[in-house]
């Protein structure tokens, strides 16, 4: 193992929309206070993020020949992700997301992932020697993905669980709400998972429990042997085995949430491949987020920024690196 973390999922670009007090109805404009076209996708924030920690990354994944799949692969490329298993859609569009956000930083989305229509198993086993040399194998942004159904997707973790490598799950959210059949497949997809990070709003709709902790616990009979809820601005709750941790956010003022949720991974697994407790692996994580939604310009922190953060607002004790 090289110890890089591989990333299959979505690529796309986020256009944020910022300062919306409220949608518009039918037919209406509603203004905003500025915007942005920003590289994204799950795959793609929670690389960057994992770049900016110094932990080599690269993403399985698919743009189009379009001046936004340039922008994707040249802002990728500056953060220091391997690009070599992202593939280029002849004549194709890329994927995007239109996110609106609210003044408070509460966002919601409008996409169109038709671009990712040809991602499917058989891209992905394409680079099967590149996912083979992970340490960490990361799933994120499953229903971005159409074409690449769940029971093939539980083969794919599967597969790199029998190589003694690390599964990791970030579902994100269901926009068909999470159907019986959706669920049943992804009872077969957690078996198969070691890490799943889903938000609260995401294992409330798994699982059926509003509790975080009951959630965390109904979820770990499924498979994964650690589950991390990601609970907003009250923090995040872990469970491992019998050890059932919480660690509160840090204080900030939130400008942008969008992407929120993936820098916590990115700081979650930093943590996670150095071995640290699961209670600074959470502090550590809340602080690679709370940097990142606090700010519209360099908004990945390097560990140093993360470390002076919690040891400006937070008791929790670090692991030396």
């Amino acid at each position: 193992m090289t110890g890089r973390i591989a990333i299959i999922g979505n690529l796309n670009i986020d256009l944020i929309l910022r300062g919306i007090e409220q949608m518009p109805a039918w037919g209406q404009e509603v203004m905003g206070t500025g915007h942005t076209a920003a590289s994204a996708g799950q795959a793609g924030t929670l690389a960057m993020a994992l770049a900016h920690l110094d932990l080599p990354v690269s993403v399985v994944s698919a743009v189009g020949t379009d001046p936004f799949g340039d922008q994707i692969l040249r802002d990728l490329g500056n953060a220091g992700v391997a690009l070599t298993a992202i593939e280029r859609i002849p004549g194709a569009r890329t994927a995007i997301s239109v996110a609106v956000v609210r003044p408070d930083g509460e966002r919601a989305f409008l996409s169109d992932f038709t671009p990712l229509d040809t991602y499917d198993r058989v891209l992905v086993e394409r680079h099967a020697s590149l996912l083979a040399d992970a340490e960490i194998v990361c799933l994120v942004g499953i229903f971005c993905l159409p074409n690449y159904a769940l029971p093939e997707m539980a083969v794919t973790l599967r597969t790199h669980q029998a190589n003694r490598q690390t599964t990791m799950l970030d579902t994100g959210w269901d926009p068909q709400n999470w159907s019986p059949e959706t669920i049943v497949g992804l009872r077969e997809l957690l078996a198969a998972t070691d890490l799943f990070l889903p938000n609260l709003d995401e294992a409330r709709a798994i699982t059926g429990l509003s509790d975080p902790a009951e959630a965390a616990r109904a979820l770990t009979t499924l498979g994964p042997g650690t589950v991390i809820i990601k609970c907003g601005h009250e923090g995040a709750l872990g469970l491992r085995g019998n050890e059932t941790v919480h660690a509160p956010s840090l204080p900030t003022e939130v400008v942008d949430a969008v992407g929120a949720g993936d820098s916590f991974n990115a700081g979650f697994l930093y943590a996670y491949t150095a071995g640290w407790p699961l209670q600074s692996s959470l502090a550590f994580a809340n602080a690679t987020a709370a940097h990142y939604i606090s700010r519209l310009t360099d908004r990945f922190p390097d560990t140093a920024t993360v470390r002076n953060a919690l040891a400006a607002h937070s008791a929790t004790p670090l692991p030396n690196d």
